[in-house]
């Protein structure tokens, strides 16, 4: 589900995508896991109490959904959190 609404950058919309179509590879969760945990769990703790984070940035994956670009730690914490959707912005072909 992508809801559009303009108010990024000139030309570009925000849109809120569904965290299970975002493609972060396992192996990359575990080393920012590992890396950044308490981090993470701040991010996690903000998210849960509402406070709003940074748009993450997205580019269309190849196999459907998108990859992250920015924003994996954000990403993370949303799916601990429990979050459904998040708001981003695509880039790159098919934006």
């Amino acid at each position: 589900m992508r809801i559009k609404h303009n108010g990024g950058r000139s030309g570009e919309d925000i849109i809120c995508v569904p965290l299970d179509a975002l493609f972060i590879p396992a192996r990359t969760i575990e080393r920012i896991m590992r890396k950044d945990h308490a981090q993470i769990e701040r991010m996690r703790a903000d998210i849960e109490n509402g406070r709003t984070m940074v748009r993450v940035v997205l580019r269309p994956h190849c196999g459907g959904g998108y990859e992250v670009e920015d924003g994996r730690h954000r990403v993370i914490a949303a799916k601990l959190a429990g979050v459904g959707f998040i708001e981003a912005i695509v880039v790159g072909e098919n934006a």
